[in-house]
């Protein structure tokens, strides 16, 4: 988990993948911000790395932080976003997605969208006429038996019987459950857990 000191006043903190730099700047621009987190694949690239550089030089009185992801782990770039999220409780967060691999933009909001609560607001800014575009941040929010079903299938329980036992729920509410995850997404057709699915459960 990252954390910065804080003062007694609540900071605005921006959160943002990071490629050539130029909408990133806009964003400090627009939201001035106190802390920057980039978002970055490890190793982090030249053409990163060139930017991450010039922008602290362009706005030296701020605090930053990389936090190094891999570039297709969308679970592990969301848990990164959460801990990131979490250590700045009580501050704006704002979210930034309009560098970087999709793979990174994706992780971003998905782990915005599981720490709601604690989100001010995500952005996309146009590469034409750096325009911000507010983006909706979803709630992500699973009834308890849900939330244990994907738990109990995470441990590859994958008989009703056994279902049945572990939930204490009948065999056609399952299948309903299961029905209405695959339909949003947190299941596949096979009935496995896909990458918004594993990430809702790191908040549980």
């Amino acid at each position: 988990m990252f954390i910065f000191q804080r003062g007694g006043d609540q900071m605005k903190v921006l959160i943002s993948t990071i490629w050539k730099g130029s909408a990133v700047i806009q964003a400090i621009k627009l939201f001035s911000p106190n802390k920057v987190f980039f978002i970055a694949d490890e190793p982090v690239e030249d053409i990163r790395n060139n930017s991450i550089n010039m922008i602290k030089e362009l706005f030296p009185n701020l605090e930053y932080k990389t936090v190094p992801t891999k570039i297709y782990d969308i679970v592990g770039i969301a848990k990164s976003v959460m801990d990131i999220i979490e250590s700045e409780t009580g501050n704006e967060i704002i979210v930034h997605i309009s560098e970087g691999r999709k793979t990174m933009s994706l992780g971003l909001l998905f782990g915005a969208y599981v720490k709601r609560e604690l989100v001010s607001s995500a952005y996309y800014i146009t590469e034409e006429t750096n325009t911000p575009i507010q983006l909706p941040i979803i709630k992500l929010k699973l009834s308890k038996q849900k939330i244990r079903l994907l738990q109990k299938i995470n441990e590859d329980i994958s008989s009703m019987p056994e279902f049945e036992k572990a939930l204490n729920v009948k065999a056609p509410t399952i299948y309903v459950h299961m029905k209405e995850l695959r339909d949003d997404g947190f299941l596949n057709k096979e009935n496995k857990l896909t990458e918004i699915g594993r990430i809702i459960l790191l908040n549980n």
